[in-house]
């Protein structure tokens, strides 16, 4: 019993260290950055240790970043871009995904064989064809009726409001297969109450449903924030971009010119992780009940 007892102690003590370890590799790139973004240029391009802890800490990076020079404008965009989606994704997932689960019309199944079938297109392949349509709509930016001499809008900041992808109908099935599992009696005792169809959603599914749809919200506010690809593509002007497309032009730019100033893309590499950070480290119970709501079959 002894013996037994010794073994499970040893066993539990590898397994805390082996998953202490990992967890310290993981977190290593985060506090390289931290501590790189508090140094100066020059002190940390003489820096040859693993770990650049700084002689003297300076909030010098972090006082650009939130300057106007610096990312003010591109976190405004930021979060007003995520803000936006999170909004249209959610209102288009619950009207779609509720008529989906109980309304029968012709051509419903059609469709969700539709959405389910855009979700194997990779992204990348509908690139050029996006950027070239999105520079031939007419009467903007100089184009004509059909779409001829000038940028349509490429390089116009209502590129961030736009929707672009197939991303928006995997919520919208998702959230038809949470309602497949929520008992229609709330819904009828709501109708024999007087309660229409807004009445329904907004005084039973919402509040019922309030799981699932924070799950969809949380991560369609995650996937804009993080989405550096798009205002990389079509916008220029950093004024009119996001934290992401900036750090990513940043980045790019760090092997071509010879200001490589570390410190100050560390600093707002920090920034940039911090929102999608305490999304998950305050909301992670709702994203487990969301996905759990999704996969019960009534």
């Amino acid at each position: 019993m002894q013996m037994q007892k010794s073994i499970r102690v040893m066993l539990k003590t590898v397994w805390l260290v082996t998953m202490t370890v990992t967890a310290l590799l993981f977190a290593y790139p985060f506090f390289y950055g931290v501590f790189g973004s508090s140094m100066y240029k020059t002190e940390f391009g003489e820096m040859g240790t693993l770990l650049p802890i700084p002689k003297q800490a300076t909030g010098i990076n972090y006082r650009f970043v939130f300057s106007m020079d610096g990312a003010i404008r591109p976190l405004v965009n930021s979060l007003s871009r995520a803000a936006w989606y999170t909004f249209v994704v959610v209102t288009m997932a619950l009207l779609c995904g509720y008529v989906l689960s109980r309304y029968s019309f012709r051509g419903r199944n059609a469709f969700i064989i539709a959405i389910v079938a855009t979700q194997v297109v990779p992204n990348v392949l509908t690139l050029i064809p996006s950027f070239v349509l999105v520079s031939k709509i007419p009467f903007v930016g100089g184009n004509n009726l059909i779409g001829e001499g000038g940028h349509g809008l490429i390089n116009n900041k209502l590129m961030l409001f736009l929707p672009l992808g197939w991303g928006t109908l995997l919520w919208v099935f998702l959230f038809s297969q949470a309602m497949r599992s929520f008992p229609r009696a709330f819904e009828e005792a709501a109708e024999i109450d007087g309660c229409g169809f807004w009445g329904t959603l907004l005084r039973v599914v919402i509040p019922m449903q309030k799981p699932i749809l924070t799950v969809i919200a949380i991560n369609t506010a995650l996937s804009n924030w993080n989405d550096w690809l798009t205002p990389f593509l079509y916008i220029n002007r950093v004024s009119d971009s996001t934290v992401t497309a900036w750090l990513a032009t940043l980045t790019s730019n760090l092997q071509q010119f010879g200001d490589k100033d570390y410190p100050r893309v560390f600093a707002l590499a920090t920034v940039a992780v911090l929102p999608p950070f305490m999304i998950f480290l305050f909301l992670q119970s709702y994203i487990i009940q969301g996905i759990a709501s999704a996969g019960v079959k009534g």
